[in-house]
């Protein structure tokens, strides 16, 4: 099978070499600039077709010759994480950064692999980096603002996905993450409700609570959003309400029996 990738390799070099010849005899230094972007385009195609091992074979035979290529280190990269070698991508990702690729797209995609991975402080932290060059980039805030979530830094999801919606209104997807986080601010909030009634001493004053009563009613309203994007999802959000009320339920008990 690997005679078949270096075959194809080599093909899409020679199918270069020829349609650049001029270029090349006129600049012999364009060539390791064109085997190496030849070599990135091929590795990158067979990603597409999802022949993740082909694609590190083929960044692996062009690095032999242009081993500080950040094309072709970003998409030996990719095709590691798709297999789950996240370490590794990892690694790579940094020889591409240090070799000159620091865009935005390459921080967000580490990023990325930093939240599969496990690591959600690393995420945000490449993610904020990537915004730092594109604010704009939205796989950068997709990732920041569901790693937010995962480490429960949930006013700080409600940011990213605000930005989100705002680029892109149609996106239901981010309408529910951001309606989430506001979901579990407001059961946070009530959790610290039922902390302060807990006792006397927490209606005295000791007990510090400032309730936010906007975020459960703008949760309802990105719910709203989404539905009315697709309505598919109006199920899946019912449910949600469903536990979020029971949960209400649970706290009114809660506070009525400390206060008798």
């Amino acid at each position: 099978m690997k005679i078949k990738w270096l075959l194809l390799i080599v093909g899409v070099l020679i199918i270069a070499g020829f349609a650049l010849s001029d270029r090349i005899a006129d600049d012999p230094a364009y060539l390791s600039s064109m085997f190496g972007d030849a070599g990135a385009a091929a590795a990158s195609t067979l990603v597409s077709f999802e022949q993740y091992e082909a694609a590190a074979f083929c960044a692996d035979v062009a690095g032999t010759v242009v081993p500080d290529h950040s094309g072709l280190l970003r998409v030996k990269a990719e095709a590691l994480s798709a297999q789950g070698k996240y370490g590794e991508a990892l690694a790579w990702y940094d020889r591409a950064l240090t070799a000159g690729d620091g865009g935005a797209e390459i921080l967000s995609e580490k990023g990325k692999v930093l939240m599969m991975a496990g690591d959600f402080d690393g995420a945000v932290a490449a993610c904020t980096n990537a915004l730092a060059v594109d604010p704009d980039d939205l796989r950068a805030l997709q990732t920041a603002g569901a790693s937010s979530l995962l480490l429960g830094r949930y006013d700080e999801a409600v940011g990213y996905y605000d930005r989100i919606v705002r680029a892109r209104p149609d996106d239901a997807g981010a309408w529910i993450k951001k309606g989430d986080a506001l979901l579990y601010i407001s059961i946070r909030e009530e959790k610290q409700m039922r902390e302060a009634f807990r006792d006397i001493t927490g209606m005295s004053g000791e007990a510090s609570f400032s309730p936010n009563p906007d975020a459960y009613m703008d949760a309802m309203e990105c719910f709203n959003h989404a539905i009315a994007l697709d309505p598919k999802t109006a199920p899946l959000l019912a449910t949600r309400l469903v536990a979020r009320s029971e949960i209400t339920v649970q706290t009114c008990e809660d506070v009525v029996k400390n206060l008798g």
